[in-house]
C-alpha cells in the first residue's frame, strides 16, 4: 500500500517538480533548466520521488556515459500526487457499467443514488456496456426516468471477458484521464467476472474507493466498499 504523504513530507523543490510533471512529462535536461538548479540537485531529488514511486525514470538513448532520460508522473500515483499538490477537487466521476441481461441496465442508476444518499458528489458517470445493454436502456430510460449518463464505452461482449481485449487496452488511460479532474469511485458489479477482477485490481492499484451493489436480507440494494481484494464494509456516509 502506498503511503499517506502530504506536502509537508516534501521540498519546495520536489513539490516545484510534482507541479511541473502533473502537466506533462519532460526530459532531465529540459526539467532541469526549468527549476533552474544543479543536475546533481535535481538527480538528489529526482531519486527521493522515484523511491516513493511517485515518477517514472525512462532512458530514452544514451550517448557513452551520458543517458537522456525522461521524466513523468506514475500514472498510478496521479490521485495521490494531486492531493499532495492541493489541487483538491470537489468532483466526483462514477465508474459503472451495465449488461442486457434482466434489469442490469439499472445498475447505473441503483449505485449512484445510493452513493448520493449517502452524500457523494458524483458530478460524471461514465459506464461499461455493450451494444444490446445501450440499446435496451434507451428502450426504457423515457418510462423509467434514468438517470443521464455522461460518457458510454460500447464493446461486444466478448470484449470484457479476455485480457487481450480493448477494455483491457482503454480502461488505464481513462482512469488517468479522469483523475486528474476528479476523484474516483469505481463500480465493480457490472458485467464480467473478468471485468470486475480487472477494475478491482486497478482500484487497488490507483487507491481507489470501489463498491460492489449488493442485497441485504431484507431485498434493499446495499452498497459495499471493497479494497485489497476484500469487502471491508458497508459503505459509510461521505464526509
Amino acid at each position: 500500500m502506498r503511503l499517506k504523504l502530504t506536502s509537508e513530507d516534501f521540498s519546495e523543490k520536489q513539490i516545484q517538480i510534482l507541479n511541473l510533471l502533473f502537466e506533462k512529462e519532460y526530459q532531465q535536461k529540459e526539467l532541469q533548466e526549468k527549476l533552474d538548479t544543479s543536475a546533481p540537485n535535481l538527480h538528489y531529488h529526482l531519486n527521493r520521488l522515484e523511491e516513493l514511486d511517485l515518477i517514472r525514470k525512462k532512458t530514452l538513448y544514451q550517448v557513452g556515459n551520458v543517458k537522456i532520460n525522461s521524466i513523468s508522473l506514475n500514472p498510478a500515483a496521479r490521485q495521490q500526487v494531486r492531493k499532495i499538490l492541493g489541487k483538491d477537487v470537489k468532483n466526483y466521476t462514477l465508474i459503472t457499467g451495465f449488461g442486457s441481461l434482466k434489469t442490469g441496465y439499472r445498475v447505473p442508476d441503483l449505485v449512484l443514488n445510493i452513493l448520493r444518499k449517502y452524500k457523494f458528489p458524483i458530478t460524471r458517470t461514465i459506464c461499461f456496456t455493450t451494444p444490446d445493454g445501450k440499446a435496451k436502456r434507451d428502450d426504457h430510460i423515457i418510462d423509467e426516468n434514468l438517470i443521464k449518463i455522461d460518457e458510454f464505452v460500447i464493446l461486444p461482449y466478448r470484449e470484457y471477458r479476455h485480457t487481450e481485449s480493448e477494455f483491457f487496452q482503454r480502461i488505464e488511460d481513462i482512469l488517468s484521464k479522469e483523475m486528474k479532474e476528479a476523484d474516483i469511485i469505481i463500480d465493480i458489479t457490472p458485467l464480467s467476472k473478468l471485468f470486475s477482477f480487472k477494475l478491482l485490481e486497478l482500484a487497488n492499484k490507483y487507491l481507489l474507493p470501489c463498491v460492489y451493489l449488493g442485497i441485504d436480507k431484507n431485498e434493499e440494494d446495499k452498497l459495499f466498499w471493497m479494497g485489497e481484494m476484500r469487502i471491508e464494509g458497508e459503505i459509510q456516509p461521505f464526509v
